[in-house]
């Protein structure tokens, strides 16, 4: 048997510095890590609705019959009801692959090597991870220390390199939406500024804090959104963002073919055709928000913050109690919360909002803990 010839080409620079996105742990994995079965488990690391899609969507998936066929790109049908539910003209809309790819289609549109990103750590590390693979340059602007952006040290800190800001409103993890006007003061620095809309359902106040109305008035800003959080649909990767006009043919010309599959725009057109169900979910999950901010709260070694979203960032304040106590005494009930390695976070925890017995795990498991 002939030795194989190790010849290895080398691979694009930039890649070394990319730290790989770290997902929730699935149930799979951690019930073969826990030895604890999967229908013992509650998921609350993802930021997922527990509740499902509408009914209406999992009836027309099954009653659908052309699945050999491509999806229209155009999607004319689908982007007419977005321009219907967002309130945006239909030219303005893209639909995407879930909002992740809209960042990467955006960066390589905009971002070549030497480039810059502004964003306000702690904030989705992913925006962070497509910069450098567009060979940029992060540049970063920490949050005020009530989580708010530092709207003067934003305009101080770009260069003339800068050509994206981005912004996570409501901001994941902290929760907190950005007000229209830090927007529109940004938008006046000539940097494209991305909004990033991913939780904006959960807001209870979408028309007065959403920057979607803005987007006709603006040539730099963008708007996306996801079906993934608000309508049960992570599992389908639907995104969409709202464009000037005068973007949207260079996405196309980065954009693969049929990138949205055809199960995700009958998901989409059904859940937009049944909105009062699925908007009974998300009144079902924001009142259960309050019912976890209550549980993390009265715990006494935890500091949790208020939150327009569906979960909630909890800190230690005692240092008698560590992650890992923490993180032992969820694991032991089946509770998967999201944890982070990163520095400014290496002290806190993210908390999905499930169900009302999800709730109750949550605290029976943290009244384990026990002060040394």
């Amino acid at each position: 048997m002939q030795s194989v010839k190790c010849v290895r080409i080398p691979v694009r620079p930039e890649l070394e510095r990319v730290a790989p996105y770290e997902p929730g742990e699935s149930l799979d994995a951690f019930s073969a890590r826990t030895g604890i079965p999967v229908e013992r488990l509650i998921k609350l690391n993802s930021n997922e609705s527990p509740y499902g899609p509408s009914p209406r969507v999992l009836a027309a998936l099954g009653n659908y019959t052309r699945y050999n066929y491509y999806p229209d790109p155009a999607a004319p049908v689908l982007r007419q009801a977005l321009a219907e539910y967002t309130g945006v003209p239909v030219e303005h809309i893209f639909l995407s692959n879930g909002s992740n790819e809209l960042i990467q289609l955006l960066w390589r549109v905009f971002l070549g090597p030497g480039q810059s990103v502004a964003l306000c750590p702690p904030t989705f590390s992913l925006y962070a991870t497509a910069t450098t693979l567009c060979d940029g340059t992060v540049l970063t602007v920490p949050r005020r220390p009530d989580y708010t952006l530092d709207l003067e040290a934003i305009k101080a800190a770009l260069l003339p390199e800068t050509r994206i800001i981005i912004l996570c409103s409501p901001n994941n993890p902290t929760g907190n939406p950005v007000p229209l006007a830090d927007i529109e003061a940004l938008l006046e620095t000539e940097r494209l500024v991305v909004v990033d809309e991913a939780y904006i359902e959960f807001t209870g106040a979408m028309e007065e804090l959403s920057a979607a109305r803005l987007v006709p008035c603006y040539e730099n800003l963008v708007v996306l959104r996801t079906f993934s959080k608000w309508a049960g649909l992570a599992g389908l990767r639907l995104g969409y963002g709202l464009f000037p006009t005068w973007i949207i043919p260079h996405l196309l010309k980065l954009q693969l073919p049929f990138e949205v599959n055809v199960a995700a725009h009958i998901a989409a057109l059904e859940t937009l055709a049944d909105l009062e169900s699925v908007r009974q979910k998300i009144a079902w999950i924001i009142a259960e928000r309050a019912r976890v901010y209550e549980v993390l709260a009265a715990q006494p070694f935890l500091h949790v913050l208020p939150s327009q979203t569906n979960f909630l960032l909890a800190s230690l304040t005692d240092a008698r109690v560590q992650i890992s106590d923490v993180r032992a005494a969820l694991e032991a009930e089946g509770i998967l919360v999201r944890f982070y390695r990163s520095p400014d976070l290496a002290r806190t925890f993210r908390v999905s909002v499930g169900t009302p017995s999800d709730t109750e795990a949550l605290g029976r498991a943290l009244a384990n803990i026990r002060l040394a």
